[in-house]
């Protein structure tokens, strides 16, 4: 028989209890002399008694006693098994073939004993698995886990583990992040995996280059190399662009394990996107290959646009064009201008002239790759340029560089001689019968061409409507001089005469990877001296020679379209978006587009990818999956042109680091006091150990009130019943 302990909880005053307890004895007492005299002493105790018992028993449902009934539960601890699988975890675990990831799963489901097994019989038992977040694992995934993702972080698993569990084991070659382990309750049994001894590697883990560089400007890379199992040997490393070795240092390795620093260097010597690689050759014995080699892009831009501009005579439009071009900081001009030609007889010897000769060949044989820009200004280059120096010209558009013609009654007749390289270049031929015509002055008259292309933008044209453009340019002071050309190839013509004939007055055109503007009069000057006489002051005039030099050094801003590459880092099998802007009319909504887009992987071959639509006009999002590292190319054509931007998509373990990292290891179970082991300790009798010191208890009380059972009620009633009973049997009802 088990006896509970009694307590009470008085629902009045414990002396408002005993008074009514004392005042019922005391009526009893009363009724006991009253009844004495009739029933005698003996049936007026009984009597009493009964009343006495019955009210004290009422007046003790006041203390409210009840019986305390406890019972004790046990809580089998819960475990969770942590299995670490981070890319990392692919690797060998060390003189065993078998990767690390398949390490852990033979240690937790093979044996005689399993061990998942063994503790499942014993305690609560759950399996995730880590990388970039922590995922429930089922009773059939463990087999089928493989290795990927970035490094798990393990703070925050233990947070979110603390819960439901007593205790983690976590199967780790250490490659964790532990960004805060203050304050964590739970304690974690580390299991490492891989052998550190046994690595091999070497991998380059950082890189500092600057997002821009400068042309003709040394540009310095910074490098960090990670070394792992190789020492006593010199290994190159390399600074490659599109194969072509730019610089090379040598490392001395002095011990099995370390981190050195270098760097590399280069000028670059043209403007445009450097797509570039570093790279160290692999070694016998590597674990991982691809980390030996990172790819970085560099955006090289000019300090300053040089400009060389030769003009055939001293004239008004040679001295409005050079003073707004010297007015630009951004600008490096040199200009020439021709006052004798070879064939002017000049009585004066030649030390006694002050003018210097032209330096041809200095300026178009040496030094025009120098330059960004070439401008003739009414100039008969036939007397002083041979055919060296003009193929020198085509070969400075061809790969990239810019030239601008403008016109006059000196301009050099290309039609004399269709062989000549300037003639490849300039997208329009002389009319034969006139090549210049000077009478009536010419008006202006803005084409459909030039109201789309950003070269002609000179205005603030955004809260202008179309017929408001096309009369500025109407109202602009017409022009006294012309040359009269035929347009040839894909030439455009932005501004044209507006009386009679529509001759072109401004012309631009691609020319491989160059660009050329030809404005075919000598007058242009007017359009400064016109627009100041009219109070409108020279920002026009100034906007449209910086525009045009803009336009020919291919500036991005005046692109008609502009590739946004992502900002964050990417890497391959994830899904990439590049941005677009392109507001022009030929978007690829439109059913007559003459938009397309390609991307290009790093062999240059045409990759599948897809247009998404976006909620902002003229802003489309072109998506893809690299299936590699390396460098892709985006790759936009238009009616205007094509324009193509780089980006460096990070290979799966690039930079990847696998080294074993057990000393991370030790420092997640010091924190946290559980224990490091490794897996040739007894793992079982261990994490049983630790488990069985988690095991919690606790007690279930109840509160059981005694007068709230039957069987006192009955009692009570019993001795009311009783009193009842013997007072009408004994005469007293």
């Amino acid at each position: 028989m088990r006896l509970y302990p009694i307590t009470i909880a008085p629902v009045f005053p414990v002396g408002l209890i005993m008074l009514l307890f004392g005042l019922a004895l005391a009526a009893v007492w009363m009724q006991y002399r009253v009844r004495r005299a009739k029933l005698g002493n003996t049936r007026a105790l009984i009597l009493s008694l009964l009343r006495l018992v019955a009210i004290a028993m009422l007046v003790a449902f006041a203390l409210n006693p009840s019986q305390i009934a406890t019972h004790v539960h046990e809580l089998s601890p819960g475990i969770a098994i942590v299995v670490d699988t981070a890319d990392s975890m692919g690797q060998s675990g060390g003189d065993d073939p078998a990767t690390r990831l398949d390490q852990v799963k033979s240690l937790l489901t093979e044996g005689r004993f399993p061990l998942l097994r063994s503790l499942a019989d014993e305690f609560d038992v759950s399996v995730y698995g880590l990388s970039d977040s922590l995922r429930p694992l089922e009773s059939g995934d463990l087999a089928r886990l493989t290795a990927g993702g970035n490094k798990g972080d393990i703070a925050t698993a233990l947070k979110s583990l603390s819960a439901q569990n007593s205790v983690v084991v976590l199967f780790s070659d250490g490659n964790l992040r532990l960004n805060s382990s203050q304050g964590q309750q739970l304690s974690a049994l580390t299991v490492a995996m891989g052998n550190p001894k046994a690595y091999r590697d070497i991998l380059i883990s950082e890189v500092s280059a600057p997002a821009l560089a400068f042309r003709g400007r040394e540009v310095v890379i910074g490098i960090k190399v990670k070394i792992y199992g190789y020492t006593g040997m010199t290994l190159p490393i390399l600074l490659q662009d599109s194969g072509k070795v730019l610089d090379a240092e040598d490392m001395r390795l002095k011990t099995e394990s370390a981190e050195l620093t270098t760097s590399l260097s280069f000028v670059p010597d043209e403007p445009g996107r450097r797509d570039l690689t570093i790279s160290i050759p692999r070694q016998v014995g590597e674990s991982i290959f691809s980390n030996n080699q990172i790819n970085l892009t560099i955006n090289v831009v000019r300090d300053k646009i040089r400009i060389l501009m030769v003009s055939g005579s001293p004239s008004m439009n040679y001295r409005f064009m050079r003073s707004a071009l010297k007015s630009d900081p951004s600008i490096d001009l040199l200009s020439f201008v021709i006052l004798r030609t070879p064939s002017d007889i000049l009585n004066v010897p030649p030390h006694e002239q002050s003018l210097i000769p032209f330096p041809v060949e200095t300026l178009f044989l040496k030094e025009i790759n120098t330059f960004d820009l070439l401008i003739f200004d009414n100039f008969d280059y036939s007397l002083f340029l041979n055919s060296d120096y003009l193929e020198s010209i085509r070969s400075f558009v061809e790969g990239g560089g810019g030239f601008a013609l403008i016109g006059g009654p000196n301009v050099y007749d290309e039609g004399r001689d269709r062989l000549s390289p300037i003639a490849d270049i300039l997208p329009f031929r002389f009319v034969e019968k006139e090549f210049y015509r000077r009478e009536s002055p010419f008006g202006l008259r803005l084409t459909r061409a030039g109201a789309e292309h950003p070269l002609m933008r000179v205005g603030d044209d955004s809260s202008r409507g179309a017929n408001d453009v096309f009369r500025f340019w109407q109202q602009l002071p017409p022009l006294d001089g012309l040359n009269l050309i035929e347009v040839e190839g894909s030439a455009d013509v932005l501004l044209e005469s507006a009386d009679g004939v529509a001759w072109p007055i401004l012309t631009v055109a691609d020319y491989r990877k160059g660009r050329v503007v030809a404005i075919l009069s000598d007058y242009v000057w007017k359009w400064y001296m016109g627009m100041v006489a009219s109070g409108k002051g020279n920002q026009f005039y100034l906007r449209l020679l910086h525009r045009m030099v803009r336009w020919l050094t291919k500036d991005p801003g005046l692109e008609p379209v502009q590739i946004i590459l992502p900002e964050m880092s990417v890497a391959a099998g994830q899904e990439i978006d590049v941005r677009i802007r392109y507001p022009g009319k030929d978007s690829p909504r439109s059913s007559n587009a003459a938009f397309s887009f390609s991307v290009f992987n790093p062999e240059g071959v045409k990759i599948a990818s897809k247009l998404k639509p976006t909620v902002q006009p003229g802003e489309y999002l072109v998506s893809f999956h690299p299936p590699k590292g390396g460098i892709y190319r985006v790759r936009v054509e238009t009616s205007l042109g094509k324009l193509e931007e780089s980006m460096v998509v990070a290979g799966l373990l690039e930079s990847l680091d696998a080294a074993p990292d057990h000393d991370q290891l030790k420092k997640i179970a010091a924190s946290t006091g559980g224990k490091y082991l490794v897996p040739a300790d007894d793992l079982l009798g261990e994490i049983q150990e630790y488990a069985r010191k988690a095991e919690r208890k606790f007690i279930e009380e109840k509160h059981l009130p005694i007068w709230a059972t039957p069987l006192v009620m009955a009692v009570v009633l019993a001795f009311l019943s009783s009193e009842w009973y013997f007072r009408r049997r004994w005469g007293l009802i």
